[in-house]
């Protein structure tokens, strides 16, 4: 089937023209097959973005640390009902009975919002100290809010307690290797730096916020100046699975095709089922604000009018990565540019809603329909 996706280049040019990034990558391919891979705008100034630049994915890169742990799932290794204590050491505080599953579907009960390790040049093991140190915010499994980067720094340690790899070298030999995927990285150390060069795209405020917790428990939005910390050699050096994974946006692509049985694979059919059936229901989401479902550290509900069994993850206000296994879709887009989080939402609602109207009738036929930015975050419900 032929499909013109030139609406997608479009919104991505009149966003740029919108100030909401100076570049962006986006990667659809359907059935296993490419129908689009393209750059548009600008890296630098004077410097055009290429495709096969290294964009920070943020959040949208998670879903590699959950197939690690998947895998160890797989082999036996561990379960998913294990505690994080018998990984972890000097884990307590209240989070005692936290899960594998708990952190998983965020409901571990340590989201330590605004807690400023993210932004800070700390190594992995005192920073997995600190998070096994910290009270819990909730008994484990009985709430729910978004753990931006606490939880995916702990997978990791798991990954490593139970395999003996570092979650870096890991996710390199045996989630990304496997499928050719070969410039996209989980830290960048300084001489490969060097040596990338301009490749390494910066990122750019473009008015981003982020949630900060009141001493009484409230929440207050605060200008976060991502460009502050973001290129800074230390951080894109830095191993952080909850937001730090860096490559071209094909190359995330190539990942979900993967899951979609298109190309070597690095998870069993029945695993992927698994992980992107739905794991938590019915939880108000303290950090979203309204009940998001959540699948196995993957998302399961997206704005844009998807499919109803899509699943990946989106990325700070600046990329989404999903798979749709009823159209065998994938759609990727990551941007330099973070505005506040309305403009960055209805960047990838307007971009996914694009994508699902080229594919004409057999889209329409099982996509959600589309709602507005407002009912999408959660009002009203």
């Amino acid at each position: 089937m032929a499909v013109d996706i030139s609406p997608v280049v479009a919104l991505l040019e009149r966003q740029r023209d919108d100030d909401w990034h100076d570049g962006a990558q986006c990667y659809v391919s359907l059935r296993g097959q490419t129908v689009l891979d393209v750059a548009i705008g600008e890296s630098t100034a004077g410097r055009e973005l290429r495709r096969d630049d290294v964009m920070l994915w943020y959040s949208s890169g998670k879903p590699l640390t959950t197939v690690a742990i998947l895998q160890l799932w797989e082999q036996g290794k561990l379960r998913l009902d294990d505690r994080v204590a018998d990984f972890v050491d000097g884990w307590g505080a209240g989070k005692e009975r936290c899960t594998v599953r708990h952190v998983l579907t965020h409901t571990g009960g340590f989201p330590m919002m605004g807690d400023g390790s993210f932004d800070r040049d700390l190594s992995y093991a005192e920073t997995v100290a600190r998070i096994a140190a910290h009270p819990a915010d909730w008994e484990p499994g009985t709430a729910a809010a978004y753990h931006p980067t606490s939880g995916w720094k702990i997978l990791g340690a798991i990954v490593e307690a139970v395999d003996g790899r570092p979650i870096g070298t890991y996710v390199r030999e045996a989630v990304t290797d496997p499928i050719g995927v070969r410039d996209c990285f989980l830290g960048i150390p300084l001489a490969l730096q060097r040596e990338l060069g301009e490749r390494i795209a910066p990122v750019y405020w473009k008015g981003h916020v982020f949630p900060k917790i009141e001493p009484d428990g409230g929440l207050r939005m605060v200008p976060y100046r991502i460009d502050q910390y973001h290129n800074e050699p230390w951080f894109i050096a830095k191993v952080e699975p909850g937001g730090g994974m860096r490559g071209p946006a094909r190359e995330l692509g190539h990942f979900y095709e993967s899951l979609l049985g298109y190309g070597p694979p690095v998870l069993e059919a029945r695993t992927v089922e698994v992980m992107r059936a739905v794991h938590r229901h019915g939880l108000r989401d303290v950090t979203f604000g309204y009940a998001a479902p959540w699948g196995l550290g993957v998302a399961v509900e997206f704005s844009g009018g998807t499919g109803r069994r899509a699943f990946g993850h989106g990325g700070m206000a600046s990329s989404r990565a999903f798979a749709d296994p009823d159209l065998d879709l994938v759609v990727v887009v990551v941007a330099n540019g973070l505005p506040s989080i309305i403009p960055g939402e209805q960047r990838m609602l307007e971009i996914t809603d694009a994508v699902y109207t080229a594919l004409g009738e057999e889209a329409a036929r099982i996509r959600k329909p589309v709602e507005s930015i407002m009912k999408a975050f959660g009002s009203g419900r």
